[in-house]
């Protein structure tokens, strides 16, 4: 069941809109500017930046709680912490996540957010692409946190082996739509079209996100602190 809840908790962070809407502004300013091989290594750096944010930020959540606890998972109080907060993320991301009106303005302040859409339009090297996947990931870490800590928990009860399996398995899921998003437009789908897309279906795409964090929520409760 760990495994499950891993995979849960990347499939719900893998819902967040923040790194996906930088990586539409990354490749609709991108495609105008530069070729297409210019365009797929500022894309897969990004990509990969945002990646290693989830990596590393599961992994030293793991290692912190492993010493803190001293091997000892069964911490009731502190799931029950936990399962707090993630209702509280599910309220979070019906009411306050996207910002009122047609757009898919985030809840983040407007001078941030204006700061994300001028790098991803001034984005020329690789190795900026990568900065931008990092920044976008640390921008939506007030949401994503307690996701990271479920994954951190659930990799703690694993084996060693399946330590590194669930690690992997959960960076995997995080960045699934980012790798879909990339696959599309090199196959020759319209960046402008899939904006319109997310545009359209906002209700959705923050009622879906919101389930996810009061399934997880729930799960974590039935079988980690009952």
């Amino acid at each position: 069941m760990n495994i499950a809840i891993i995979l849960l908790a990347g499939v719900t962070q893998a819902t967040l809109q923040l790194s996906f809407g930088a990586l539409i502004l990354l490749f609709h300013a991108s495609i105008g500017k530069h070729r297409r091989r210019k365009t797929n290594i500022l894309a897969k750096s990004y990509i990969v930046g945002t990646a290693a944010i989830s990596f590393l930020s599961v992994g030293a959540i793991a290692f912190i709680l492993g010493v803190l606890f001293d091997g000892n998972f069964d911490a009731k109080h502190a799931l029950m912490v936990l399962v707090g907060i993630l209702f509280v993320s599910s309220i979070v991301m019906w009411r306050f996540y996207f910002r009122k009106g047609s757009r898919t303005e985030l809840w983040l302040p407007r001078s941030f957010a204006k700061f994300i859409g001028k790098r991803a339009r001034e984005t020329d090297d690789a190795i900026e692409a990568f900065s931008l996947g990092i920044l976008s990931s640390f921008a939506e870490a007030p949401i994503s946190l307690s996701l990271y800590v479920v994954a951190a928990y659930g990799i703690l009860s694993l084996s060693g082996f399946w330590q590194i399996v669930g690690l992997l398995l959960y960076t995997a899921l995080t960045i699934l739509p980012l790798v879909i998003l990339k696959t599309r437009i090199r196959n020759g789908n319209n960046v402008v079209e899939i904006q319109k897309w997310r545009v359209n279906n906002k209700a959705f795409l923050k009622h879906f996100s919101g389930w996810g964090f009061i399934t997880l929520a729930v799960t974590v409760l039935s079988f980690w602190v009952f």
